[in-house]
């Protein structure tokens, strides 16, 4: 049996009476702040750019925050472009990558053209969610080491699977989905910090989708388009740097959703430097409350963490979000790391550029906690101060962001497109997902709240 075979089985073969109310429970909060980023970034100029050059005609699925009505591949592509805008949507640990983003929009306009109710929209998640990250097992980290963005070029596998499911495919045509896909998967890390990562997401959403509806009308792939000496595998990964029994083993014992989980980010960056964030913002309340007296800073993480992309110096508010030296240093000058930090007029505060400046960067040993940071502070007296942090606030289930924290996030976010109102009403009709009866009710509440385009 093919591998895409193999696949497309395991993921039949979860019974969705089964899942854990717990890893319900959780899908609901990363849904809930998927559809709050893709709210915050649907009046973004990255947005807008594909809404005016990557669509064609009109539909009847909704665009989140925004009044146009676009077909079903079109509107998988914006709805992924607007959550990641902004990158401030989940990550997994096994993907390395963002699988919300992906994974939502690609379903949204099938639920919303088929009338699906809210718990088949969750279920269709769970499972999506699955297959993105079992599949990354097999790869990572050599994938994402190797230039590849896994949240596009593995998050496309469970798009296709969570649209099968949600269309009801049975194995032959979702493992032809999965093969297409093969052929479909693309994304590099040298566009992150620029307009086009965003991009990423919204293709791998659309193209996801799409194979999942050509394998619904018949279109078939290679069976062994993973496997073959010239397909996705050895491409994209190499002999040697991939390991497909592991794609395999253990699904649902227990759902990668809640072991390891996926991270639901309190700040707008890249989440390798979260934990770094959380030490320096506990300094400031603490021992440096001022940064004047701040002389020298060293900021230890995971070698997997300190990549060169986290290294750069913040030069437009794009880049800023995959600073390390930006980040720590907003951190310590102001004691929280905002939203409004990531623009381009709060770039030019002096005193964060002088801190910026002092920052230095080392490895830890290998056996550090992956996500964990220690910051080292000196103060002009000759004070040494020290703060670690194993994990970040956020982190899955081992540290999960607090309900309340989670609802001002996503208020805060819908703002940028809902009335105040509105905004309340759709967060709880989130948090109530599994019960809905339709997805209309969802879309309709965020089409009713969206406010008027401006200009």
């Amino acid at each position: 049996m093919s591998l895409s075979n193999e696949l497309a089985r395991r993921a039949l073969a979860l019974d969705p009476a089964t899942f854990d109310p717990a890893a319900l429970g959780f899908a609901r909060e990363a849904i809930a702040d998927m559809i709050g980023c893709a709210l915050l970034g649907a009046p973004s100029a990255t947005t807008q750019a594909a809404l005016l050059s990557g669509v064609q005609g009109t539909g009847p699925c909704h665009v989140l925050g925004r009044h146009e009505r676009l077909g079903r591949l079109d509107a998988a592509f914006v709805n992924g472009v607007s959550g990641h805008a902004l990158d401030f949507d989940d990550t997994s640990k096994s993907l390395s990558g963002h699988p919300t983003v992906i994974i939502i929009p690609a379903i949204l306009p099938i639920a919303e053209t088929l009338g699906c109710s809210g718990r088949e929209v969750l279920d269709a998640y769970v499972i999506g969610v699955e297959a993105a990250t079992r599949f990354a097992r097999g790869v990572n980290f050599a994938h994402y080491e190797k230039g590849w963005h896994p949240t596009a070029t593995l998050g496309i596998f469970g798009a296709a699977v969570a649209a099968s499911a949600l269309l009801k495919l049975d194995e032959a045509r979702m493992a032809n989905a999965i093969s297409m896909a093969a052929s479909l998967a693309s994304g590099i890390k040298a566009n992150f910090g620029t307009d086009t990562k965003p991009l990423h997401a919204g293709l791998a959403a659309r193209n996801g989708l799409f194979a999942a509806l050509m394998a619904a009308e018949g279109v078939k792939a290679a069976p062994v388009a993973l496997e073959h000496p010239q397909g996705f595998l050895e491409v994209f990964n190499g002999k040697g740097h991939y390991d497909a029994a592991r794609m395999l083993d253990g699904w649902g014992d227990p759902l990668d959703l809640m072991n390891p989980g996926i991270s639901i980010k309190k700040y707008a960056c890249v989440y390798s430097v979260h934990a770094a964030i959380d030490a320096v913002i506990a300094l400031h309340d603490g021992a440096v409350p001022d940064s004047a007296g701040v002389e020298d800073v060293v900021v230890r993480m995971h070698p997997r963490r300190l990549l060169p992309h986290v290294r750069n110096a913040a030069t437009s508010a794009l880049n800023a979000k995959f600073s390390l030296p930006y980040a720590v240093a907003r951190g310590l000058v102001n004691g929280a790391v905002k939203l409004e930090h990531f623009e381009d007029s709060a770039l030019s505060d002096p005193e964060v550029t002088r801190v910026m400046n002092l920052i230095r960067m080392e490895d830890m040993h290998d056996d550090f906690p992956d996500y964990g940071a220690e910051v080292v502070v000196r103060m002009a007296d000759g004070t040494e101060l020290r703060q670690s942090i194993e994990s970040p606030l956020g982190r899955g289930p081992e540290a999960p962001l607090p309900m309340a924290m989670l609802e001002a996030k996503f208020l805060d976010c819908a703002s940028r497109s809902l009335s105040a109102e509105g905004a309340a009403e759709v967060f709880a009709l989130l948090m109530r997902l599994d019960r809905l009866g339709s997805i209309h009710e969802l879309t309709t509440a965020i089409s009713s709240a969206t406010r008027p385009a401006q200009g």
